[in-house]
């Protein structure tokens, strides 16, 4: 029985991977003009970002991570308006349905917050869990079960809604069924690990009916 449904954030209830993408490649280009890619990082995590972009200097990596914080400081997202248009009436409607609601992101927990505050999800959400407060990060599931323990459900009392293949991963791996949210991914990412896909979030309530 269907008992609660666990959200990814970047990419899923805010338009912010494509953002994010474009953040750094400004930044990189001022500090570290020499760097060639990759530049798409959807569903990675901070470390792991900053370790593909400086692999061998750890000295540097630190200088430029710090710098980038800083940037990000001063461009930072405005999730009303990066924030997924159809968010709030579908986690009305989930609600009504009797469903828990949980938000497991890589993003920090204030990003998680703010999102919740600006997109007016704050009320909505029984809990949420940020990667940088569990051991390991998505493609391992420890975001999720850490969610799933907070609102008191088991695996298979849960839908999980990503978009990056490593997300999807997470979600399988901890044992969930995993709907793919197609709206804002990147051309050629691979959803195919997913249970089901959706074009928009608004299709979720009635996937959620028919397919679980």
């Amino acid at each position: 029985m269907l008992r609660a449904v666990l959200f990814d954030m970047d990419g899923v209830l805010a338009d912010t991977e494509s953002f994010y993408n474009r953040r750094r490649a400004a930044y990189l280009s001022e500090v570290l003009p020499s760097y060639d890619g990759p530049w798409d990082f959807a569903g990675s995590n901070d470390r792991a970002i900053w370790e593909t972009i400086v692999p061998d200097d750890p000295v540097l990596r630190e200088r430029l991570h710090a710098g980038y914080d800083a940037y990000r400081a001063v461009h930072a997202e405005d999730y009303r308006e990066l924030g997924n248009p159809d968010a709030p009436a579908v986690f009305a409607q989930l609600k009504a349905m009797g469903l828990l609601l949980g938000i497991a992101s890589s993003s920090e927990v204030e990003a998680i917050e703010r999102m919740m505050r600006e997109t007016g999800l704050s009320a909505l959400v029984d809990a949420y869990v940020s990667g940088h407060d569990v051991p390991r990060h998505k493609p391992a599931p420890d975001v999720y079960l850490a969610c799933m323990e907070r609102l008191g459900v088991c695996p298979l009392e849960c839908v999980v809604v990503e978009d990056s293949a490593t997300g999807i991963a997470a979600g399988v791996a901890a044992g969930a069924c995993v709907v793919a949210l197609e709206q804002y991914v990147a051309d050629g990412t691979n959803q195919s690990a997913a249970d089901l896909r959706i074009p928009r979030l608004s299709d979720l309530p009635q996937a959620l009916c028919t397919k679980f």
